[in-house]
């Protein structure tokens, strides 16, 4: 795995071999603004089981949903709220490797990539992948950061308000990856192989 600026850009030439050699080419969003947009759905969905699974683990927002007063939030910038954003940070960068993780041959690999874009983290391979093991790879941050680790959390004393917030903030962050399986899964045959050029995805 290598470090990269950004997100390469889409291989013209790696493009013309692919088609000459039979993959296609999916029919998907041509930038990340359009796929975050066509993703909200999954955002709202994911978002719900979020909050299902907070207010079926954590009473004190049961008290407060069952309170008609409301809740009152107050911000304040010091250092703390300052160690919750590097948190954040840190968390959405862990959400990348495990996608990373399961990539095949990941610390062998030449064709996959990590970066940092700003404030969030990015990985990126060109491997040929497995229909089944792409759906591993992309679902696997949302199952285990925002199903798994709130009971996780919980059995060890941990689970309070901003934890919670971590796990639904990586379960909507999730929408896009949501988005891109349900592309697969409505436009990849059963067995087939995926590789991805810069934003494009093709099949085979």
């Amino acid at each position: 795995m290598k470090y990269t600026k950004t997100i390469p850009d889409a291989d013209e030439n790696l493009r013309k071999m692919l088609i000459s050699d039979g993959w296609t080419k999916l029919k998907e969003p041509s930038n990340l603004v359009s796929a975050t947009f066509l993703s909200i759905p999954f955002m709202i969905i994911n978002g719900i089981i979020s909050i299902v699974i907070a207010f079926y683990l954590y009473a004190p927002i049961r008290e407060v949903l069952n309170n008609s007063s409301g809740l009152n939030v107050t911000f304040t910038i010091n250092l703390t709220f300052l160690l919750y954003i590097v948190a954040m940070v840190l968390f959405m960068a862990l959400h990348e490797f495990i996608h990373a993780a399961f990539i095949p041959n990941l610390l062998k690999s030449d064709k996959t990539y990590w970066g940092l874009n700003g404030l969030f983290g990015f990985v990126y391979t060109t491997e040929k992948i497995k229909k089944n093991r792409y759906f591993i790879i992309s679902v696997m941050p949302f199952m285990l950061l925002s199903v798994i680790l709130p009971f996780l959390l919980n059995a060890l004393g941990y689970l309070n308000l901003f934890t919670l917030f971590l796990c639904l903030l990586n379960s909507m962050g999730s929408c896009v990856d949501f988005l891109n399986m349900f592309l697969i899964a409505t436009q990849v045959p059963k067995g087939s192989y995926i590789i991805n050029n810069g934003l494009e995805t093709y099949f085979k």
